[in-house]
């Protein structure tokens, strides 16, 4: 049996204080089918609107598993999804925190700088402004 990668959470949409939203927790790699997923929020078991796919097998013949999570960001929230396998000792678990992800200056620095990269050079610009657009 193969154990699974290391579980990754990332939010469907952009986050945005108060605006429902999906947390979603992938892991890949792992044979036999399939894992069991487990969230909480702020240190709490949460199994009110969590959802899990079924298996995909990948190219190897390993798998891939989703699972889904309803939430609302508030401020100072975390979240974390454990995974369990038969080839792990211990659940894998990825914590997710609600103010890491919140835009900061960061993304707005980085669409300006984007903008004007763009205008520049088309070349050295197109990754600017393939990533520029996503910023609002």
């Amino acid at each position: 049996s193969d154990a699974p990668s290391s579980p990754v959470i990332y939010p469907r949409d952009e986050v945005e204080l108060e605006v429902k939203n999906v947390l979603i927790c992938h892991v890949t790699g792992f044979y036999p089918a399939p894992v069991k997923f487990s969230w909480t929020k702020n240190g709490q078991n949460v199994t009110e609107g969590t959802s899990v796919n079924v298996p995909y097998v990948n190219k190897d013949g390993t798998f891939n598993q989703f699972s889904k999570l309803d939430f609302t960001p508030q401020q100072g929230d975390f979240y974390s999804c454990s995974v369990s396998h038969p080839a792990l000792k211990d659940p894998l678990t990825r914590i997710w925190d609600v103010e890491k992800t919140l835009p900061g200056v960061g993304p707005a620095v980085f669409c300006g700088l984007g903008l004007t990269v763009g205008l520049l050079g088309v070349a050295a610009g197109t990754f600017f402004l393939i990533k520029g657009n996503e910023c609002r």
